[in-house]
């Protein structure tokens, strides 16, 4: 099953950002993260710098004047220290980092390089920014490096109050993307929505052609709809004039044989009065062309009004009790002869073959008419054989074959179903369904 273009532009919108938010995200802090490493970095220069400019020695001991050192260098566990050493040997350290073991970087510096780098100690990481020199004791040059070192827990706080900040934010541009893209499904499917909107109005047969104004890439479409409906209404006007032409064509001939002598035997006349039976329905049937796709919604209580009131007046003399229940709102979506002509032969078949009662029953989603008397009823191995043109049943009066066969027919040209069942009421009950008519 092929999803619908409206699910298509919302998975894929549910996609983007599902997907791009997350990794806008980690991308920006992680950007965060390296700008924040070189601003420490370049904090622990400004340190380096300081050290070295207050680096003194005596007596082959390195000293430096703690009073001109930044109070996180005097404070103990304050997270940033510093340490001097020659070789394997530590000359000096900060208060800073008395509770704390160093291991010095492990490979050798040259004088005047310096490096940046992370380190695991103790289970924590620092960050240690080196710089290596050649130091003047007097009589000779001391190798020196000097290890600036920050423990990476300072660096928290600022992502973590950064990220906390990024997360409402996107949370904010998430809604708003949430917003737009909403907007953009509604501006974007609204043609798709009015074009089916009139396809439907065009269905139901509240107007004829599709009127709306639609983009480029539905216009064609709208087009070649409008040419499609009108081609088809100049075949359903040459379908009237050259049926209308058969029926003046074939009126004169039956009409002869109406009133030949010869019209008065019974088996002639029951043949007569079929050929001319059949002549009408078909001329009905290639009129209406059975199923359209763009028929009217044709109301049922009507017809079965007028149905009822012709009835009555045919078999007054049997006082037949029709029951009705029929919603208000049954429609039909098809053409109202075919409706009246399978109605007809059915209320006339119950008519003729009831005692005195008859039930109609319409019941919706999907359509289904149902046709009961308390007549005879049909036996159950003579459903199929009714159901076949001209075949007649001795229990039911003359027309009744050719009427079911027509009711058949007509109910197959709009993908419905006829079953033939055992009426509570006695006889027989003839039930129409149509699938298709889901109202």
């Amino acid at each position: 099953m092929m999803l619908s273009l409206k699910v298509r532009q919302a998975v894929i919108s549910l996609v983007l950002m599902l997907f791009l938010l997350p990794v806008c995200f980690l991308a920006i802090e992680r950007a965060f993260f390296a700008q924040l490493l070189t601003s420490t970095e370049q904090k622990l220069e400004v340190h380096l710098y300081s050290f070295l400019s207050e680096l003194t020695s005596k007596n082959d001991i390195v000293e430096i004047n703690n009073s001109i050192l930044p109070a996180d260098f005097l404070r103990p566990d304050s997270g940033t220290s510093a340490f001097i050493v020659s070789g394997d040997k530590l000359m000096w350290q900060s208060d800073s980092s008395l509770n704390q073991t160093f291991i010095p970087p492990q490979h050798e510096m040259l004088p005047g390089k310096h490096e940046f780098i992370s380190q695991e100690q103790d289970g924590r990481v620092y960050w240690t920014l080196s710089f290596a020199l050649l130091f003047d004791m007097g009589e000779r040059s001391m190798p020196l490096t000097i290890h600036i070192v920050q423990d990476e827990q300072l660096l928290d706080a600022p992502v973590k109050a950064f990220r906390n900040t990024l997360m409402r934010w996107f949370i904010g541009i998430a809604a708003v993307l949430m917003l737009v893209m909403l907007l953009a499904y509604y501006w974007t499917t609204q043609p798709l929505s009015a074009l089916d909107h009139e396809i439907r109005q065009v269905e139901s047969g509240e107007q004829q052609q599709l009127n709306g104004s639609y983009p480029a890439e539905l216009t064609t479409l709208k087009e070649d709809v409008n040419l499609l409906l009108a081609s088809q209404n100049r075949q359903k006007q040459r379908y009237r004039h050259h049926l209308s032409d058969l029926a003046h064509a074939l009126k004169t001939p039956v009409a002869v044989l109406n009133t030949s002598p010869l019209a008065q035997q019974p088996e002639l006349r029951e043949q007569i009065d079929r050929i001319t039976a059949m002549i009408e329905h078909q001329l009905k049937r290639a009129s209406s062309s059975g199923q359209d796709v763009w028929q009217k919604q044709i109301a049922i209580p009507p017809i079965i009004g007028q149905l009822q009131s012709a009835l009555q007046k045919i078999y007054r003399g049997k006082q037949v009790q029709l029951a009705l229940d029929c919603p208000a709102n049954a429609m039909f979506r098809g053409d109202e002869t075919d409706l009246m002509e399978m109605l007809g032969n059915l209320l006339d078949n119950a008519f003729k073959a009831c005692q005195q009662h008859v039930a109609l029953t319409v019941t919706l989603r999907p359509l289904t008419i149902s046709v009961e008397d308390d007549g005879p009823g049909v036996p159950p191995n003579k459903t199929t054989e009714l159901l076949s043109r001209g075949t007649r049943l001795d229990t039911y009066k003359e027309g009744h074959g050719v009427g079911l066969s027509i009711v058949h027919e007509l109910c197959l040209s709009y993908s419905g179903e006829i079953d033939i069942e055992q009426s509570p009421l006695g006889g027989a009950c003839f039930r129409l369904r149509f699938p298709d008519h889901q109202y």
